[in-house]
């Protein structure tokens, strides 16, 4: 199938619009100060980014939604990404596909209700991200569900990460496998575009400190082993993204095996970009993290 990835004008509005604010309220450079880690910086700028329609996004006009498609809630997704955005932002637009109920749908829509990821590990452990003020939880195993939030602040330990600016707990309790659903392979998709979005985030944060640092009276950019490490991480995080949107644009055009497979693909693409574009970002910067 030829697809087209040419945005309409009405999509890279939107696009550009949501990326603006989020480069304006949640620079990347918020996450060297200890403050605006955990989430903080998002619910700082809650409000704003509640007004901006991102979570009811790709909801119907009947569920308290804006009524876009898919392809612009991957595009949202992968603006959350290039910001590096707490999972929060993404699980508040996934909990509002998995409400049960008006009265939830509109509190998640209008940020009143806050959601964040549980994600099982096993049976017996889970890891919830950024949880601190969640009231609803976005499950994930194979498949993906929403329940309020029954944790207390004082459930769970605290998980030591190298990357100490999301909060994670680990909490005990008995976690059934859940069941695969065409919302859950639906619903990867974003999951994935929030990936691709950070692998395009680290490729920008190589690059610019490339060009600057100097090394032997050159910026090290100059350097032709450097400059092979920028274009495959650029080529990793290119090839994620195109795969989102390919997904994205054949929703409701190909039958839903064909359609969880690219999702799958895609899932798969962007996740292996996430990893080997952050090792390739703290190796460029020379291992400082």
């Amino acid at each position: 199938m030829i697809v087209s990835f040419e945005a309409t004008e009405e999509q890279t509005l939107i696009e550009s619009s949501i990326h603006s604010l989020l480069q304006d309220k949640l620079p990347t450079e918020r996450l060297r100060e200890e403050h605006n880690c955990f989430g903080a910086a998002e619910s700082a700028q809650w409000q704003e980014i509640t007004n901006l329609g991102l979570f009811g996004l790709g909801l119907a006009e009947n569920e308290g939604g804006i009524g876009y498609t898919l392809i612009e809630e991957v595009m949202a997704a992968i603006a959350l990404g290039k910001n590096l955005a707490s999972p929060n932002l993404l699980a508040q637009m996934i909990a509002a596909h998995l409400a049960d109920s008006d009265d939830t749908r509109a509190a998640i829509i209008a940020g009143e209700a806050k959601a964040s990821f549980l994600n099982i590990v096993n049976d017996e452990v889970a890891h919830l991200l950024d949880g601190r003020e969640a009231t609803h939880l976005v499950v994930v195993n194979r498949g993906v569900t929403l329940q309020a939030n029954a944790l207390s602040d004082a459930d769970g330990d605290a998980v030591t990460l190298i990357d100490d600016t999301v909060q994670t707990k680990q909490i005990r309790g008995d976690y059934a496998p859940l069941a695969r659903s065409d919302k859950a392979y639906r619903l990867s998709l974003l999951c994935a575009a929030y990936l691709s979005g950070m692998a395009s985030a680290t490729t920008a944060l190589a690059v610019e400190y490339a060009n600057t640092r100097e090394q032997f009276g050159h910026p090290i950019a100059a350097f032709q082993a450097l400059k092979h490490a920028a274009a495959d991480m650029h080529v990793r995080a290119e090839a994620a993204t195109s795969q989102c949107l390919y997904a994205a644009t054949i929703e409701g055009a190909v039958e839903p095996s064909e359609l969880s497979m690219e999702i799958a693909c895609a899932r798969l693409l962007a996740s292996q970009a996430a990893l080997a574009n952050a090792k390739a970002n703290i190796q460029m910067h020379g291992g400082m993290g």
